[in-house]
């Protein structure tokens, strides 16, 4: 054991101290069996050593070597190179970033994205602990991807993914109190894949004690991008047929390799509008969110994924949400990354988490203030009213698009 690492001690968790802030890592919040919901843990009765990370989903890069390709892989470089990673069914873990002394504090729980078939809590720009210095704990979370976290057949279709995070949800209700946490002050966050999730949740009022929501790059009103439809069961039915299988139940037990190269060998653009979430008759009943009742943050980046689109979708859903008395704060991204990095779709999660001395560009002072009042304004958010701190700019609720604030 290395005598300079600092322990930190949590309820049954042992975490380190990093930087002044605790961080637990690799914390069981459920458990799930393939193709079943997610069943929640209890806290352990023993002391569990919490100081790596818990594995991620099988995915794509679960298969292959990612620094082989890095070439043709830009948010490996960006996100992920330098790293290791882990990969299991047994998927289901959070990492936890707290202040070391509090009481009741906000949470934050952050919902990564991927396309809803890649990505982990474990890459770089996921750590959370310039929150923490907020104080604000900061929970990351895994969950099942692709063919593991939304499959139909036979009939029966279930969100998985939207069952995970609800269990992490269910989890840091009980038990974040442990790490000083107040259980009735939850905003839920995702980024892409993982805004159209928690948007998913507060729109279909899934989840007790989330009071605000904080959607990037993937969160409004989704006609034209990603709609809720009913499931693809011919899709489905065609990879259990290319895995060799002759019934659901014969396919949910085979090797996981064999599962997924049944599913991603079956057609991208199918395989993607598959996986998304879909109207299961159990979660989800309809095919149109309706506006959050909660306080939102909608962002974009200027170049991000189909701008014109999400722009859109951001706006028709704050003003849906106005008609209803919620309110909704808008930000643009247009600040262009160091070493000729300009914007791209995900370039302000190294900003908003605060984690920009992971990455490998160049930070600049301004990439740090921009970083700092990102973090400073949804730390307020998470604490209470509205995204405003002194020595800022006042970012009104939308209303029109000079209401948007504009981060460069």
């Amino acid at each position: 054991m290395d005598m300079e690492e600092k322990f930190f001690k949590a309820g049954p968790f042992l975490g380190r101290e990093e930087d002044g802030v605790a961080v637990f890592r690799g914390i069981r919040y459920a458990s799930a069996k393939r193709f079943e919901a997610a069943q929640v843990c209890d806290l352990p009765d023993t002391e569990v050593t919490a100081t790596g990370f818990g594995a991620c989903c099988f995915q794509k890069r679960t298969y292959f070597d990612e620094a082989d390709s890095h070439d043709k892989q830009f948010y490996y470089n960006e996100f992920r190179k330098g790293v290791s990673f882990s990969y299991s069914e047994d998927c289901l873990f959070l990492n936890v970033y707290a202040p070391k002394e509090g009481e009741d504090m906000p949470v934050i729980v952050f919902v990564h994205g991927g396309s809803f078939v890649s990505g982990s809590a474990d890459e770089k720009q996921f750590y959370g602990g310039a929150y923490a210095k907020k104080g604000v704990i900061f929970v990351t979370i895994n969950y099942r991807l692709n063919v593991f976290g939304n499959f139909a057949a036979a009939g029966r279709a279930q969100n998985l993914c939207i069952s995970d995070v609800l269990a992490a949800l269910e989890w840091v209700r009980k038990n974040i109190g442990v790490f000083g946490g107040d259980e009735n002050n939850i905003t839920l966050m995702g980024q892409s894949a993982g805004a159209m999730i928690a948007q998913t949740v507060l729109s279909f009022d899934l989840a007790k004690g989330v009071k605000r929501g904080i959607m990037l790059s993937g969160g409004g009103d989704r006609k034209l991008l990603l709609p809720l439809r009913k499931p693809n069961f011919k899709f489905w039915e065609s990879v259990i047929r290319k895995a060799g299988a002759g019934s659901v139940e014969e396919f949910a037990a085979m090797d996981a390799k064999r599962v997924f190269e049944a599913y991603s060998s079956s057609g991208g653009i199918k395989a993607l509008f598959a996986t998304a979430p879909v109207i299961d008759g159990k979660l989800i009943n309809k095919g149109r969110h309706d506006p959050p009742k909660v306080d939102c943050i909608f962002g974009t980046v200027q170049k991000d994924l189909l701008p014109p689109v999400l722009r859109h979708m951001k706006r028709a859903m704050a003003k849906r949400m106005a008609k209803q008395g919620a309110r909704a704060y808008l930000y643009e991204f247009s600040h262009s990354l160091p070493k000729n990095g300009g914007t791209f779709h995900s370039a302000d999660l190294w900003y908003a988490i605060g984690s920009l001395k992971a990455s490998d560009r160049p930070m600049q002072k301004r990439d740090f203030d921009i970083s700092e009042e990102m973090t400073s304004r949804f730390a307020a958010f998470a604490k209470g009213d509205s995204p405003n701190v002194d020595g800022y700019e006042v970012w009104k609720p939308y209303l029109k698009t000079s209401d948007e604030l504009k981060i460069r």
